[in-house]
């Protein structure tokens, strides 16, 4: 099965709803109007049960198959990005830490009423206000700058989400099953987070987006549900 067809279409799906439910945020967000910029709670929404809940039994699947703006970093910056390699550091638990308890803080003083942008007394509307804000905030000033300069998902490597989930991934079911691997290694190369297959110290951070299996020409990685908590590698 080629997958890229199935998720691209996901994806644009995904990108559709996302869009037209931030794009009315932000709008509240930037008239001051309570009532559109709560929408952004949504997102709140979309991100548990796509994120979150899914994590202990698909991974990262959201960040492969649904995240908006992953779908952004891959059709958009992906034909302008340098693809060098994710730096080491963007990748260390050290970094991720600092970078979600970074946002945790910023979430905290936002809802204490010290983010001069979103002025209100609903509690509701400054936690939607506070997502769509840092969404915008934080591609501008990383996301689109590192997608550039390096991988389009190096902001996926320690995006904050994306760490909780891959921290709930551990004992996921979906796995990649290895079969007879020549170490071409085509499958990272065209891994959007350079991760290597048949190395199981890193792979709490696999989108199971399924390039890797599009990728190998042996058919040799195939998808599985598996209750070990490592996939099975036969060289």
């Amino acid at each position: 099965m080629n997958y890229k067809n199935h998720r691209q279409k996901i994806q644009l799906v995904s990108l559709a709803i996302s869009s037209l439910i931030f794009a009315v945020a932000a709008y509240g967000l930037f008239t001051n109007n309570d009532r559109l910029f709560i929408i952004g709670l949504i997102f709140i929404g979309f991100l548990v049960i796509g994120g979150i809940l899914l994590a202990p039994l698909f991974g990262r699947f959201w960040c492969g198959w649904l995240c908006p703006r992953g779908v952004f970093l891959d059709r958009v910056l992906g034909p302008l990005s340098m693809n060098r390699r994710i730096p080491k550091i963007l990748r260390t638990r050290g970094f991720k830490n600092m970078m979600l308890v970074a946002m945790t803080l910023l979430l905290g003083l936002s809802l204490l009423g010290y983010n001069p942008v979103l002025r209100s007394d609903n509690l509701l509307a400054q936690m939607g206000g506070f997502l769509v804000l840092m969404c915008i905030v934080s591609t501008i000033l990383l996301a689109g700058p590192l997608g550039i300069i390096f991988k389009p998902r190096t902001w996926c490597s320690f995006c904050p989400m994306g760490y909780i989930q891959s921290l709930l991934a551990k004992k996921r079911l979906l796995r990649l099953h290895v079969d007879g691997c020549v170490e071409c290694k085509l499958c990272q190369q065209d891994c959007p987070m350079e991760l290597d297959v048949t190395d199981t110290s890193d792979n709490d951070d696999c989108f199971n987006c399924m390039k890797c299996v599009d990728a190998c020409k042996r058919r040799s990685i195939t998808p599985t549900i598996s209750l070990t908590e490592k996939p099975t590698v036969s060289v």
